[in-house]
Parts: structure tokens; C-alpha cells; sequence
């Protein structure tokens, strides 16, 4: 799962990378080159971020649609008695 780095105070968001190590690699450069090397007040993150090629984030999890099936089953089987 690909990771982003994101500072809240200066609006400023680093690239996506792999690895969690690295987006906090970005996070300590930005802190050091804007900040002083110190936190924001305002507040930054590491988060972990959807793939550009998996879509928006916005489709339904395997699990979410396995449970909507399951559930649409139940009620077709309860409809028909």
C-alpha cells in the first residue's frame, strides 16, 4: 500500500511511495527545510493513500460486497415465503 506524507500547516504534500519508512524520510526533510526541524503546530501525517491505478477510494471493499450478496440472499429468501 502506497504512503503519503501530508503537512497540515503549510498545505504541502509529499510523493507516494511504498514504503512507510520513506514517506516519513519526507516528512523529516520537510520538517527540517520548512519548519526548522521541528513539528507543526498545525499538525502532519504519514497516511497511507490509494493507488493511482486502483481507483478513487470510492468502490466498495471484496468483503462489503461479499456481505450486500449474502444479505440480499436472506431477504429474497424471507420475501418469498
Amino acid at each position: 500500500m502506497p504512503y503519503q506524507y501530508r503537512c497540515t500547516a503549510c498545505d504541502a504534500h509529499g510523493d507516494r511511495h511504498d514504503t512507510r519508512q520513506a514517506a516519513e524520510d519526507d516528512r523529516d526533510r520537510h520538517r527540517q527545510l520548512v519548519h526548522g526541524g521541528l513539528a507543526p503546530t498545525a499538525g502532519d501525517h504519514v497516511a497511507p493513500v490509494h493507488h493511482p491505478t486502483r481507483g478513487d477510494g470510492c468502490l466498495p471493499s471484496g468483503s462489503a460486497l461479499f456481505f450486500a450478496a449474502l444479505l440480499l440472499a436472506l431477504l429474497a429468501n424471507c420475501w418469498g415465503r
